[in-house]
């Protein structure tokens, strides 16, 4: 099987969504799970004549000096080697891809008037059953929690290559299988009083005009996948609502 793993960095507002933001790195990573290698390597700085923002700069190391010198405009000579390789995959790979990675990929196709490759996806945020000592989904913790060294964190090929050395080390049948399973937001019915019971189980606190905060203001919600519900309301001593229902990462 081969799953084309994919990481994008942005420069502009930190985290932002995105419509304020931009693509200044792509990395594409082929990997063949049978020999559990990478096969092909796609990595490239792209240049938007856009300033990058000091918060992306800092948290990518990457400059508007780098791109100028090294950046390729975000035009058909980038996309057809992305497309290539999107076409050659049985899945995309990418960590919060849902949210982040993929509605990006998307809009840089639309402007050059190409549809994305119809495939489906898996988002190792999500989709991956963790073990329960592993307290964090940040793809920097999960590297040192599996013991893997990332020289370079927060540059696209070098997160690709460290996001498929976690996933090898798990069944991948059952990673897939997990992909189809549809995802719920929930939220954590807890007072001021109790909000740190919600942040121990990696409920996020949503202020109004964040990434989310827009649906759902002043609330501590997580994002999981339908089949784990039972089992949260089970280890949560407070309640914990649904309040919407998503489509599967592989959808």
């Amino acid at each position: 099987m081969l799953l084309l793993g994919l990481d994008l960095e942005t420069g502009g507002e930190f985290n932002g969504p995105g419509d304020r933001n931009f693509i200044i790195e792509i990395g594409l990573v082929l990997w063949d799970t049978d020999f559990g290698q990478p096969v092909e390597i796609y990595s490239v700085l792209i240049d938007n004549d856009r300033p990058i923002s000091p918060e992306a700069a800092e948290y990518t190391g990457i400059s508007d000096a780098l791109l100028k010198k090294h950046g390729s405009k975000p035009d058909i000579r980038v996309l057809n080697p992305v497309k290539a390789l999107l076409e050659k995959s049985d899945y995309v790979v990418a960590h919060n891809g849902r949210d982040f990675d993929r509605p990006l990929m998307e809009a840089f196709f639309s402007q050059q008037s190409h549809r994305m490759p119809a495939k489906p996806w898996i988002d190792t945020l999500y989709d991956v059953d963790y073990p329960r000592n592993c307290t964090s989904r940040n793809l920097t913790y999960l590297a040192g929690f599996h013991g893997i060294l990332n020289s370079f964190p927060h540059r696209a090929v070098t997160d690709v290559l460290t996001m498929l050395t976690v996933l090898s080390r798990y069944d991948i049948a059952n990673v897939i299988a997990n992909a189809s399973n549809p995802r719920l937001v929930v939220k954590a019915e807890v007072g001021f009083s109790e909000r740190e019971k919600a942040k121990a189980k990696r409920f996020n606190w949503e202020s109004p005009g964040g990434r989310t905060g827009t649906k759902f203001p002043k609330s501590w919600v997580r994002v999981i996948r339908e089949d784990q519900l039972e089992s949260l309301k089970q280890e949560c001593d407070f309640p914990v609502v649904i309040l919407e229902r998503l489509k599967p990462a592989s959808a």
